[in-house]
């Protein structure tokens, strides 16, 4: 049965991540802050009649279920000012090979931040960065004149994309069911 399963896990990878790969050089549309010129995700979720502690609350419950390690994951907690700022990363592959094998491609590090008010939150995911021995900003991936551009950095745009979807919609559904304090007439 385990391996029935964990078959069926590898062959759905390899056609997902064989897909990407048939996409060829196109990068996805992702949204780059006009400020900062980082990619960045950001939206304002209203979450009406909900008080600020109880979002607050949610928000810390959705990291300590989101994130393996969110003891590492979590870097500021404050519940009077409605922060919190996670510092995580996920894993990217290379595209499929000749042999449909997909190989690792390394770790994309990234700020989530969460600030909170009374009825709303707005969350924003920013920062993306390859780990390397030095600071290599996402950013860079984009740049298709730069010297060092290969074409595989295309596929990892795509997985930065739909990771970065994930979490948000992960988080916004997360945020959006709040336990009413209302009490049961029994």
């Amino acid at each position: 049965m385990m391996k029935s399963i964990s078959t069926l896990l590898t062959f759905m990878m390899i056609t997902i991540f064989s897909s990407f790969a048939q996409v060829g050089n196109q990068s996805p549309k992702l949204p780059i802050d006009d400020n900062t010129k980082l990619i960045s995700y950001s939206k304002v979720v209203e979450v009406p009649a909900t008080r600020k502690i109880d979002l607050y609350n949610k928000g810390l419950e959705w990291c300590n279920k989101y994130f393996k390690n969110p003891a590492d994951v979590i870097r500021e907690r404050d519940s009077i000012e409605g922060n919190i700022i996670c510092k995580a990363r996920f894993k990217i592959l290379n595209p499929v090979d000749k042999k449909g094998g997909a190989t690792d491609g390394g770790v994309v590090q990234y700020n989530l931040k969460l600030m909170i008010k009374d009825g709303k939150f707005k969350y924003t995911l920013t920062e993306f960065n390859w780990k390397q021995a030095s600071y290599y900003p996402a950013e860079k991936w984009t740049d298709k004149t730069n010297a060092y551009y290969k074409p595989e950095f295309d596929f990892y745009l795509q997985q930065l994309n739909e990771k970065a979807r994930e979490i948000s919609i992960d988080l916004e559904k997360s945020m959006k069911y709040v336990a009413s304090d209302k009490k049961n007439d029994w």
